[in-house]
C-alpha cells in the first residue's frame, strides 16, 4: 500500500513538474525574446551546416540484383552497373575496389529481387 502512495506522489510531482517547465519557458519567451532569438537563429544555422554536408556524407545509392548465383551491383539514381561478384559481400568489395575515394550505401530491401 506505501508502494502505491509513492506512486501516486511521482505522478503529480512530474505532472507539476512538466507544467512548471512550460510556464518557466513561455516566460523566458515573453522576458527575453532576444535570447529565444538568438538561440533560433544558432540552431538554424547548425540545420543548414549539416544540410550543407549531407549529401557528400551519404554518398550514392546503390541496389542489387540476384541473377542465378552472380550479384550485382547498380547505382540506384541512373541504373550505371559498378560491379558483380559471386556473393554480396564479394560484389560490394568490387565496387569499393573499383571506386576507392566514394562512399556507398544500400538501403535493406524487404522482399527478394531475384530474377531467373
Amino acid at each position: 500500500m506505501e508502494f502505491l502512495g509513492y506512486v501516486v506522489v511521482a505522478v503529480i510531482a512530474s505532472w507539476i513538474g512538466w507544467h512548471a517547465r512550460g510556464i518557466v519557458f513561455l516566460s523566458n519567451i515573453s522576458n527575453h525574446p532576444e535570447k529565444m532569438i538568438k538561440m533560433l537563429e544558432q540552431i538554424k544555422k547548425i540545420n543548414e551546416e549539416e544540410s550543407e554536408d549531407m549529401p557528400e556524407s551519404l554518398g550514392t545509392e546503390i541496389r542489387a540484383e540476384v541473377v542465378g548465383s552472380t550479384w550485382y551491383i547498380y547505382t540506384k539514381a541512373d541504373g550505371e552497373f559498378l560491379a558483380q561478384g559471386p556473393s554480396f559481400d564479394d560484389a560490394i568489395s568490387a565496387v569499393a575496389d573499383r571506386f576507392p575515394n566514394k562512399k556507398f550505401w544500400c538501403s535493406k530491401s524487404e522482399q527478394s529481387s531475384q530474377t531467373a
